[in-house]
Order: structure tokens, then C-alpha cells, then sequence
């Protein structure tokens, strides 16, 4: 007859193979979450404004930063960050920004806080009075314009990016603009706005609220303006806060370069 290993003895050595193996899996698997966590931990060390130029830690970032952004944030602005013209969320590479000049700091604050989400640390300011209702702004006594004020000022915000407009009806909106409608406290004399309290340039192409069009700028004109973002500081690790915001600040300069 042929030797036959005892069966008991076969399945002992299965099993010290298998448990090797285990333990090989679980060994690499504590040195790449040991590694990780290590990687998440230079990351926070960083200066976010500098993680970009830092092709490790830049890395470290997308990977971290892309799911969550996906997780929490396509639902606005597109998994790809382009945004959505319809719901009014903007595209997040084109390089243009309501709040700052786009550096990772900024976006985390915005990414943990919020717009108008209800935080003393978020960004509250610029909320676009309705001047064609006869109290356009709860903050403070602004008087209302009726359908004529509304269509000058809106040859006025043609004219500021170049349009053809009725140049009479541009020089009455002006004087609205810059006197009883203080427009100009916000949007600054030239329209040109102000990143450090949100309020967007009228004076070039880039539109949050429609398509530009005297229609869509006399809607805003007409029913204000008052756009929200969640706080996230409650809902994600500052880890994932941080990758987030570093990957939207790289969406922008991919696209730019």
C-alpha cells in the first residue's frame, strides 16, 4: 500500500499554513494603517496653504479628500466639483471664488463653518437685499425700487462687463448703485466685489445665479440673494476637513495648469 500522512496530521499543517498567512495579512494590514495614519498626521502638521507644492502630502490629501468630498459635498456641486447653474452652487474650478482667493485655509474654514449655516465661525455677511419687496433688507432701513430703479441698475450691472446697454438708463442705475441702493457698500464702487465678505464681481463673466442675462440679473436684483453651504465640523474628522478643502483648491489649479 501506498503511505498515506494521517489525515490529522494534513489538516494541522492547513492550518498552520492558513494562520501564517492570517497573520501575514494582518501584519501588513497594521503597517499600511500605521502608515496611514502617519500620512493623515503629516498632513494636519502642514501648512494646508503649502500641501499642494508637496507632491507626498499632496497625494496624502486626494486620497483622503476626493471620497469624502464625493460623500458629502457632490450632491451640490457635481462629483467633479463643476457645480450646478440650475441650483445655483458654483463650479469649483474655475478659479473663481466669492469668499478669499481659493487657498486650502479659506476652503477648510468654509468646508468646517459653512455660509449662512448658523455659525458664529462661518461666513454670514453679504446677504443680497429684495428690492422689489417694500422692506428689501431685515438688517437695516433700505429703501425698495420699484420696476423702473430695478431695470436702470440692471443696465448699470450690464454695462459694468461691457454690454451694450441704454447709456440713460446706465447713468440713472449708476447713481442707484452708488446712493440709495448701496450697492457699492458690498460690490465695491467699480463691481468689482469684495472676497472678504462674499459679495461676487459684476464685472466679468462668471455668474453664480442664472446666465448674466438682464432677465436673471433683475431676478436677483428683485428677490435677493442668500446662498447657504452646510458646516461639515460636526459631521467629518478635521483630517477629512482639511483633505476636502486641499482637494478643491486642487481642482482649480489642475484645471489652470
Amino acid at each position: 500500500m501506498p503511505f498515506q500522512r494521517p489525515r490529522s496530521r494534513t489538516n494541522a499543517a492547513i492550518s498552520a499554513v492558513l494562520a501564517i498567512a492570517v497573520l501575514a495579512i494582518a501584519s501588513v494590514a497594521l503597517v499600511l494603517h500605521v502608515q496611514q495614519q502617519r500620512r493623515g498626521e503629516a498632513l494636519l502638521r502642514a501648512d494646508p496653504d503649502r500641501v499642494l507644492a508637496s507632491p507626498a502630502l499632496r497625494r496624502t490629501a486626494i486620497d483622503i479628500g476626493r471620497p469624502a468630498f464625493v460623500r458629502e459635498c457632490a450632491g451640490c456641486h457635481g462629483p467633479r466639483g463643476g457645480g450646478d447653474r440650475l441650483r445655483s452652487t458654483p463650479d469649483l474650478r474655475d478659479g473663481e471664488y466669492l469668499y478669499g482667493s481659493g487657498k486650502p485655509d479659506e476652503i477648510e474654514q468654509i468646508v468646517l463653518y459653512g455660509i449662512r449655516a448658523g455659525f458664529s465661525r462661518g461666513k454670514n455677511l453679504a446677504s443680497m437685499p429684495a428690492y422689489g419687496r417694500a422692506e428689501p433688507y431685515a438688517g437695516e432701513p433700505i429703501p425698495p425700487l420699484g420696476p423702473a430703479g430695478i431695470a436702470d441698475v440692471t443696465q448699470f450691472v450690464l454695462s459694468l462687463s461691457g454690454r451694450s446697454t441704454d447709456p440713460e438708463a446706465a447713468a440713472r442705475g449708476r447713481a442707484i448703485y452708488q446712493g440709495a441702493g448701496g450697492c457699492y457698500d458690498c460690490h465695491s464702487g467699480d463691481g468689482r466685489g469684495d472676497p472678504g465678505i462674499g459679495a461676487p464681481n459684476l464685472a466679468d463673466a462668471v455668474w453664480l445665479y442664472g446666465d448674466g442675462s438682464a432677465r436673471s440679473i433683475a431676478q436677483s436684483i428683485t428677490y435677493g440673494r442668500a446662498g447657504t453651504c452646510p458646516a461639515f465640523v460636526t459631521r467629518i474628522t478635521p483630517l477629512q476637513a482639511r483633505a476636502i478643502a486641499i482637494y478643491v483648491a486642487s481642482l482649480s489649479q489642475d484645471r489652470q495648469s
